[in-house]
């Protein structure tokens, strides 16, 4: 009996330490996810190529699984790609189609900011449910998320212009989208004194704040200084290439302090897409307004376009009305055909929906090259030499977005070659160990 006894207690006590490294193996991952509004990965890959002087961002080139390139979303622009990044999913799934709600009487002027719009889980939100402090700064689409301990969304730092052509207006003073209420309060002594702060500086210095102060096992933030400037100027341009150098020593900064709180911190960087030079815009609902599809003095219309960028969706108001239908296939058939309108591509609703596009389109025009399409109705067609965009059709390889994952266990300087965005947040789940049930893609192999 009493050999019995013994033997219970021994193999307890082994298996009391034989589990204790599996629960330390599988203790919570610390995550820092970087995005950098704009960056192309050629920037980085063929630094040398375009006298680009960015050490930060080559040092981890070297010490990371990186893509050549990543397939973006359709359309190719900031809010459904970093909506896609934080889920797995097209923007079919997750419902978020553009940086701007539509209306075809105020293009532009409606920002998509809450997180409701959102249908599917979200990565911060699964790993909250796991028991991770969770951070986010600066990323779009977050309005509302409590499930973000600590939040300063994209619109907080009080947005003027939104750099793909839009106007969003400005936050009314003392109106917050912070989590907790009052937090950027909490943070104005991270703010140097005397001042006048960019809404770029304005998110960097609550960045290093909030890692500093409230050290959060997973984290988000957004950097947009580099495709502020490929809009006004062009990618690879003299004020692109100076954004990006500073863009690289704020990275430098933020990774500083990351490890600082956590040593053994997962750095990934990614972007939302690439950039085109462009130097002429067409505005689609001007051509529609002249064919009569749209009445702006009586506030009504049949057919409009919802422009993003490089792409253009044109949304019927009644599809079940074949004569308008027919109207505007015809009218689009017209414009195609004409050069002089800058139309690359026509997509039907059928290869939209099977790209995971907008699912009310009809159609989807594709910009050709040096093109871009504008908002309004007062000209039709503009010359804006010497700029850039974004938002085509991600199977155009200078849209490919950018994504570099470094820390334990992770190959270094291992050349992923080129992955589908759709697989970046099943991998940073895979590190966190928690599942998004909408996403299908199988994560990247990084070890």
């Amino acid at each position: 009996m009493n050999m019995i006894r013994r033997l219970i207690v021994v193999f307890a006590f082994c298996a009391v330490f034989s589990v204790t490294p599996v629960a330390q193996a599988r203790s919570k991952a610390h995550v820092l996810v970087i995005s950098i509004d704009g960056m192309r990965p050629d920037y980085v890959t063929q630094a040398d190529m375009h006298g680009l002087k960015i050490p930060t961002l080559r040092a981890l080139l070297s010490q990371s699984s990186y893509a050549e390139g990543v397939i973006g979303v359709l359309p190719t622009i900031t809010y459904p790609s970093h909506t896609t990044i934080m889920t797995g999913v097209w923007p079919i799934e997750h419902g978020v189609y553009g940086n701007q709600k539509f209306d075809p009487f105020a293009e532009g002027q409606s920002q998509i900011t809450e997180v409701s719009t959102i249908k599917v889980e979200t990565l911060w939100e699964a790993a909250h449910r796991a028991g991770y402090t969770v951070a986010s700064v600066g990323w779009p689409v977050t309005t509302g998320a409590k499930y973000i301990d600590w939040l300063l969304p994209a619109n907080a730092a009080f947005e003027g212009a939104d750099p793909d052509g839009a106007v969003s207006g400005k936050s009314s003073a003392g109106l917050h989208y912070d989590n907790p209420p009052g937090l950027r309060e909490r943070l104005a002594d991270s703010l140097p004194p005397g001042r006048s702060l960019d809404v770029d500086e304005t998110r960097f210095q609550w960045q290093i704040a909030v890692i500093q102060r409230f050290k959060p096992e997973f984290m988000t933030a957004h950097i947009g200084n580099l495709d502020h400037e490929e809009h006004s100027h062009g990618p690879f341009s003299q004020q692109a290439n100076a954004a990006l150098e500073l863009v690289d020593g704020r990275v430098r900064r933020l990774i500083d302090a990351e490890r600082a709180v956590y040593p053994d911190a997962y750095i990934i960087i990614v972007s939302d897409h690439g950039f085109l030079p462009t130097d002429h815009a067409v505005s689609i609902n001007a051509l529609l307004m002249k064919e009569g599809l749209i009445d702006p003095k009586n506030h009504t219309w049949e057919a409009a376009a919802y422009n993003t960028g490089g792409t253009s969706a044109i949304i019927v108001r009644n599809p079940s009305d074949k004569k308008t239908v027919a109207k505007v296939k015809a009218v689009v058939k017209t414009m195609s055909a004409n050069p002089g309108y800058g139309i690359g591509r026509v997509l039907t609703h059928e290869e939209v929906v099977a790209s995971g596009g907008r699912p009310d389109a009809l159609l989807m025009l594709d910009a050709a090259p040096g093109w871009r399409f504008a908002v309004g109705t007062t000209r039709d067609v503009i010359d804006v030499p010497g700029t850039g965009a974004h938002g085509q059709m991600p199977d155009h390889k200078e849209l490919r977005s950018a994504f570099m994952l470094s820390g334990p266990g992770v190959e270094r300087h291992h050349d992923l070659g080129i992955i589908d965005m759709r697989q970046i947040a099943p991998t940073i789940g895979e590190i966190l160990g928690v599942r998004l049930p909408a996403a299908k893609l199988a994560p990247i192999t990084f070890k």
